[in-house]
């Protein structure tokens, strides 16, 4: 394990405990646990604070070359035995040197040794190295990468201005509508009916408004109701973490402070899809996030191919007039 002892000016290498000999040259392998500061700059940006402290299941493989770190290999298992490769990373001057096969394998088999029953990966079409990754992963067995969703960013202005003149929309919005908008207030009744809705089978993965609750920017969400009877919401709110997830240590156009609204959620009775009303729902949100945060401010949004009628809808109205649509593949581990 490793120990922070920097203040007594010993290295963070001294605890760290040594893999079985690795044919990487003269790279040596490391299980790493506790304080692994010294590999944090061999990680995404937003995970680096992780690196002081890994949390319990959390757990990583390093790679050293005369004391100085080379490569990392960072993850955790979850309580159901299913482990997930979050990072993957060998430094530029070791590269094409079978380091990163290795540091694949030593974590997939410390994976199995804490109790792993699968284990997968997730990331981004777009990322540098793409090609790499998928050729190492297959390479251990791992499964061809299949498409497991899809990142939205967009500028809210002219989300506002291209949602908004689509007819089905502007019609249901121009007209007296069954349909209404309404603040995030939920009474006894909507409670119940949103525990209703969160039982169909459409309902999937949802969380609805109760438990995303403390995440939410009230202003920016709303609930849609049908003749005033709870139908279906768009939850979101202020966040950095899909962004960074997605981008590393990338930014927009260079312009990171630009304010970020993630729309976590939405959700309509699978009995009124047929209608224009979900993406009128998103238009009220997208104004209201313009007057509160300016056309310029960034609307982050995610879908799942767990709901193809959304992953449909995003393809076919919002990918065309966003700034950037991400495609996110995942890959399965060998079964244990």
């Amino acid at each position: 394990m490793i120990t922070d002892k920097t203040h007594r000016g010993t290295s963070l290498l001294a605890d760290a405990a040594p893999l079985p000999a690795a044919s990487c040259g003269e790279a040596r392998l490391l299980s790493l646990q506790g304080n692994a500061s010294l590999f944090s700059q061999l990680t995404f940006p937003r995970l680096r604070p992780l690196m002081a402290e890994l949390p319990t299941q959390w757990f990583a493989v390093g790679a050293v070359v005369a004391g100085l770190p080379v490569g990392l290999a960072l993850g955790f298992v979850d309580d159901k035995g299913q482990a997930e490769l979050v990072s993957l990373m060998v430094a530029t001057a070791r590269r094409r040197r079978g380091l990163g096969k290795r540091l694949l394998e030593t974590w997939m088999a410390d994976a199995v040794g804490r109790g792993a029953r699968s284990m997968f990966v997730r990331f981004v079409e777009r990322r540098a190295r793409h090609e790499a990754l998928c050729a190492l992963l297959a390479g251990a067995g791992w499964t061809p990468p299949v498409e497991d969703g899809l990142f939205v960013l967009g500028r809210a202005g002219p989300m506002v201005r291209a949602v908004g003149s689509w007819a089905p929309v502007s019609e249901k919005l121009t007209k007296q509508s069954v349909y209404s908008f309404d603040p995030l207030c939920l009474t006894a009744t909507d409670e119940q009916r949103v525990k209703d809705l969160l039982a169909v089978d459409d309902a999937a993965q949802m969380q609805g408004p109760l438990r995303l609750w403390p995440r939410l920017e009230p202003e920016v969400s709303c609930l849609v109701r049908r003749q005033g009877e709870l139908v279906g919401w768009v939850l979101a709110g202020p966040s950095s973490e899909r962004w960074q997830t997605l981008s590393g240590s990338e930014t927009l156009n260079g312009t990171p402070t630009d304010p970020l609204i993630e729309y976590f959620e939405a959700f309509l009775d699978p009995s009124y899809w047929h209608t224009a009303i979900a993406v009128g729902a998103y238009f009220h949100c997208y104004r209201k996030q313009v007057e509160l945060f300016g056309p310029q401010s960034l609307a982050l949004y995610y879908t799942d191919t767990s709901r193809p009628r959304m992953v449909h809808l995003t393809r076919r109205r919002f990918a065309p007039i966003a700034d950037r649509v991400d495609t996110i593949f995942r890959s399965d581990g060998p079964l244990q």
